[in-house]
């Protein structure tokens, strides 16, 4: 599917005040007196990400744990604080419960972890996938139960367990929850609710992942001790988790992922050490993209097909010969994930090209009874990256049908789920991610409704994917100056991505390697300059016969700065080409 180029909107106001809001920024961070003339397209750059002040500016490139925000002015942030450093005074013992996902699993092992370190006993609870599903089970309440536990710490979960946490009251059992789901119009009535997302709370930043909520009750608790610097130690596990949850990368998130970066690069614990080496990642070279598309699916792996336990076995061991065969395990789990992965997609997608083709969807709704549970999420989001709608894939577990629904800009599957919840067993999420249970009988009439409810709120030009480009450069534009600034506009992810560019009218000079992976490898020139980048166009099979030398172009980029044989060599990186010459 052709994307349509579209040039970024600015922030701020509509209209010409704009480039009068830009100037006015230019205009301060000109008079400033510094040593370094910043490039007008960076100051712009900054501009169209809400960096609109030197304040602003300033925190973007200066993201250090001390402007982390106070973990009390979470709601019940004091509270749940004082009840766990209450806790490690008193050494009680606790059960730790997580999701099944990294974001479940990093949270868990770094409680788990922080209360060791303070000398206190845990138990560790993932719920079975499969047996149990997501969230708080009556299994995991009544294991707690059999140990004399009177405080359970859920993460990443809990925020609509209204009859469990009632049920764990009833044992003597209370709960402080850590999630940041959002939360249905009542919350449960538990001991503690930290969920930044809570409608009265006023905490200053709302998206956190569940590890990230967890991280500011420890960093409460470590408060109330005079023991801050330790929770620091534990923004690794946060970094991880937070890359992997694929929540917006700015403010409180970006310091997470900067600080949690430098302690991996620099010094990694024995666990995520075993892991890089397992994954094939060259030390020190860690970002959001290999955490999202390398080790996620590692530690993800375990909990998709089999006991997620098992990660955080993995992220708290310090015994090399355990690690390196629990590394293993991950590996074989995460290969056995790709053959499952890529089977049920392409059955997934032969289904949504009929119902393509049949009719005008605005949504695709699938279901198979044999499809693995594990791996539905992923197989949602490869159909909207096929097919550019909002996605439902559904599979049976236990006579109903449970599935992961994913979307795309301008939609808010969590609130179009909201209006079909009479046809729902249950639901929870977020904008572009949620899941759901459903009755198989209820089916139909959910893909009819959820189809009517996008046809609403969609438009056609909606449907079409997009290439959002930050700015049209000139080869002359790409200095090394610019370049070195650009990599200090890192962590990239949502909300901060990767800047992407356009130049117009290139050519196509040298030769053309076709590598693996259907990737081209070729150099290009702009017309009205003599200056030639190397570029390099990963998954481009289909312009196979458009890539040749002489041929002029239209690019879309982002530009890498490698590091190879002792000097630093710019690249661009083909996102999308066009061909009108």
């Amino acid at each position: 599917m052709e994307k349509i180029w579209k040039l970024k909107e600015l922030v701020g106001s509509n209209g010409s005040d704009h480039e009068e809001s830009i100037d006015n920024f230019i205009t301060e961070m000109r008079a400033l007196r510094t040593n370094i003339q910043v490039p007008e397209m960076i100051l712009r750059l900054l501009f169209s990400r809400g960096i609109t002040n030197y304040a602003k500016t300033v925190k973007f490139f200066k993201p250090t744990k001390e402007r982390l925000y106070d973990p009390f002015l979470l709601k019940d942030g004091q509270k749940a604080s004082e009840r766990i450093s209450d806790i490690i005074a008193s050494k009680e013992k606790i059960m730790v419960l997580g999701d099944y996902d990294v974001d479940g699993t990093c949270g868990v092992s770094m409680f788990y972890l922080f209360l060791k370190h303070f000398g206190v006993d845990s138990i560790i609870y993932i719920p079975d996938r499969i047996e149990e599903g997501y969230g708080i089970s009556e299994k995991a309440i009544n294991l707690a139960h059999e140990q004399g536990i009177k405080l359970i710490v859920s993460i990443d979960c809990g925020i609509t367990a209204y009859d469990k946490v009632e049920y764990a009251k009833t044992l003597g059992i209370d709960f402080i929850i850590c999630d940041h789901h959002r939360p249905p119009d009542r919350i449960p009535d538990a001991f503690a609710v930290l969920d930044p997302i809570r409608e009265d709370d006023t905490y200053p930043f709302k998206y956190l992942c569940g590890t990230g909520v967890a991280f500011k009750l420890i960093q409460g608790a470590c408060k109330l001790m005079k023991e801050e610097e330790f929770a620091y130690t534990l923004l690794d596990f946060v970094a991880i988790a937070t890359a992997s949850d694929i929540v917006p990368l700015i403010d409180e998130n970006r310091i997470i992922l900067h600080e949690g970066l430098e302690m991996i690069n620099n010094n990694p614990r024995p666990s995520i050490r075993t892991i890089l080496e397992a994954s094939g990642v060259t030390p020190g070279t860690l970002n959001t993209a290999k955490i999202v598309f390398t080790l996620a699916p590692r530690i993800n792996a375990v909990g998709r097909l089999g006991d997620a336990k098992r990660a955080v076995e993995m992220l708290t061991s310090i015994d090399d010969e355990e690690l390196v065969k629990l590394a293993d395990e991950l590996n074989e789990e995460n290969l056995n994930r790709r053959e499952i992965d890529k089977t049920i997609t392409e059955h997934a997608i032969r289904e949504c090209e009929e119902l393509v083709v049949e009719s005008s969807n605005y949504t695709l709704v699938v279901h198979n009874e044999d499809w693995h549970p594990g791996v539905i999420g992923i197989v949602a989001a490869r159909l909207v990256e096929k097919f550019h709608l909002p996605s439902v894939v559904l599979t049976t577990v236990n006579g109903v049908a449970k599935g992961s629904a994913r979307s795309i800009t301008g939609f808010n599957i969590y609130e179009a789920l909201k209006k079909c919840e009479h046809e729902l067993i249950q639901f929870g999420g977020h904008y572009h991610a949620a899941g759901l249970e459903i009755e198989i009988d209820k089916i139909d009439g959910f893909k009819t409704m959820l189809n009517k409810i996008a046809s609403e709120e969609l438009s056609q030009d909606q449907l079409l994917p997009e290439m959002l480009i930050d700015a049209e450069l000139s080869f002359e534009d790409i200095s090394n100056q610019f370049v070195k600034i650009l990599t200090f506009f890192e962590p990239y992810g949502p909300e901060n991505m990767t800047p992407i560019f356009t130049t117009k009218k290139v050519q196509i000079v040298g030769d053309v390697r076709y590598a693996k992976s259907h990737t081209h490898i070729f150099r290009v020139k702009e017309e009205e300059s003599e200056l030639v980048f190397d570029a390099v166009f990963f998954s481009s099979e289909k312009f196979h016969d458009d890539i040749q030398p002489g041929r002029y172009c239209d690019i879309c980029y982002s530009i890498d700065n490698n590091y190879w044989n002792g000097a630093y060599k710019t690249k661009l990186r083909i996102r999308d080409i066009k061909f009108p010459y």
